[in-house]
């Protein structure tokens, strides 16, 4: 195991979307729930396997989820909408998520400029938190069985206020004096699990633009929780953005470590002072958990370097700078990608590894590292170059045509061109449209599918992808939207129909 190496979060789907397909047949009613806890199990279990072998010292437990964290979160609270308060168990948690007979499911929205989203819960002046650890105490204890004790993740209480919402209007924050002692008694708890835990709270809600309300919160949050139990070493982790007004308030409260990102937020190498100064561990997130690329393991190391310039090199913990959620699983089953792109490419799994060397060269150096090792490295640097000047992407003839533009701006005024496209679209001064595509139905479903394995030809397929956008483009005419869209369709493989 490499010491000073740590994952913010690990993907859960599993590598063949093993997930996804226990959870559809539990929805389809084909399964018992048995079976997904089934499943689960295996997936956790071979998710530490990867993070362990890769050499990573901080693994997570209570990354996973059956659905959505912030639901795990709200489950915990006991921040269950009244509407759903007759359930209990898998029957509540699956309701909550997308609704049943009786209620209308919780709202999704975009975790932060992600295309994940998340479950938003729904509070209440009216409502009485209460605990339920079951799911992190069980998870954990599962980890320790396995042979490893990791770090446990939630969801920061300021966090969970931020992106909730009040259902009776008002401020969520309103509802910190009833949430708070709920994340003390979750810490209390987690203290009897062991003669040491490390606790990583994310809350990304910090690298917003926070008002001083919620600033002021901050010390007073991490003061109580921090001094819960002397057991217990808290990181409060960030990502997606810098979170320098947050950091100043931070280094002054009991937290054994913050976790800033260094690829999106270039502003945090202002913080690094201050968390020197107090003495901090410093979780430097470099390598990038957004992105399906090969990190440039030469430029990682020289951001490493650099933040060493103000930070003890004991006190830095090399990292990725967010879950690697947010990626792919693994290249493992890209059996059939281009062989230069796929060289080109790192998901989740990958980027274990390359933490992992990161770490060792910025601890250690190019020096200490064995054949294997000096093999990817110079396959990473063979393939970064690769990219930076491979014709597929870097197109002469464009470069020229680029260059050679010499006005940047559209003809005639704004004012002008909006009066022509109306004239032109005879659409009224609030035009009415829909949000985007129709969704997808089963008969789509099914025709790529059997296009996909052979059992349908092009023609027969473009035929039915064609049948469903005139009837997307029928059903908005019938209601009279002036600017319409085309369905579900157009995204990939029928853009030549139009």
């Amino acid at each position: 195991m490499s010491k000073n190496t740590y994952v913010i979060g690990f993907p859960r789907i599993g590598e063949q979307r093993e997930l996804k397909f226990a959870l559809e047949s539990f929805w389809a009613n084909k399964t018992d729930f048995s079976e997904v806890e089934k499943v689960a199990s295996q997936l956790k279990q071979r998710h530490w396997d990867y993070q362990k072998d890769a050499g990573i010292e901080f693994i997570s437990t209570n990354d996973f989820s059956f659905y959505d964290n912030m639901l795990d979160m709200a489950v915990t609270l006991n921040a269950v909408p009244q509407r759903f308060q007759y359930l209990k168990d898998e029957e509540l948690y699956f309701a909550m998520a997308r609704g049943n007979k009786d209620g209308v499911a919780m709202e999704m929205t975009k975790w932060f400029n992600t295309n994940y989203h998340y479950i938003v819960p729904e509070l209440s002046l009216e409502d009485s938190y209460k605990l339920n650890a079951d799911k992190i105490i069980q998870e954990y204890q599962e980890a320790k069985e396995h042979g490893l004790t990791c770090k446990i993740n939630i969801i920061g209480p300021l966090t969970f206020l931020g992106l909730s919402k009040r259902i009776d209007g008002g401020d969520t924050y309103e509802l910190y004096g009833k949430l708070l002692p709920v994340y003390e008694e979750l810490l209390e708890k987690i203290a009897t699990l062991d003669d040491a835990v490390t606790v990583q709270i994310d809350e990304p809600i910090f690298v917003k633009d926070l008002d001083t309300k919620v600033l002021s919160l901050i010390k007073p949050t991490y003061d109580k929780l921090a001094n819960v139990a002397s057991n217990i070493k808290i990181a409060v982790v960030t990502y997606f953005e810098n979170s320098c007004e947050a950091t100043k308030i931070l280094v002054n409260t009991p937290v054994w470590a913050l976790g800033l990102d260094f690829l999106y937020g270039k502003e945090n190498f202002d913080s690094l002072k201050l968390i020197a100064d107090a003495n901090k561990t410093l979780i430097a997130g470099i390598v990038d958990g957004r992105n399906i690329w090969k990190n440039d393991i030469e430029k990682s190391v020289n951001i490493l370097n650099d933040i060493a310039l103000h930070v003890k090199k004991e006190n830095i913990l090399v990292s990725s700078s967010c879950s690697l959620l947010h990626v792919p699983f693994s290249l493992k089953y890209e059996e059939k990608m281009d062989a230069e792109i796929k060289n080109w490419l790192s998901y989740g799994v990958e980027k274990l590894e390359e933490i992992a060397l990161i770490s060792k060269i910025f601890f250690q150096s190019e020096d200490a590292l064995d054949e294997d090792e000096r093999e990817i490295l110079a396959a990473n640097k063979k393939a970064n170059l690769s990219r930076q000047t491979s014709k597929r992407i870097h197109d002469e003839k464009v470069q020229k045509r680029v260059a050679s533009i010499e006005k940047f701006e559209r003809e005639g005024k704004f004012e002008q061109r909006i009066q022509l496209q109306k004239e032109k679209l005879q659409y009224e001064p609030l035009a009415t449209t829909t949000i985007g595509s129709f969704p997808q139905t089963p008969e789509i479903r099914h025709a790529r599918r059997e296009y996909k394995n052979g059992n349908l030809d092009e023609t027969s397929y473009k035929n039915e992808m064609k049948k469903y956008i005139d009837e997307c483009v029928a059903f908005q005419e019938e209601c009279g939207l002036e600017i319409l869209v085309h369905g579900e369709p157009e995204r990939n493989d029928m853009v030549e129909y139009f």
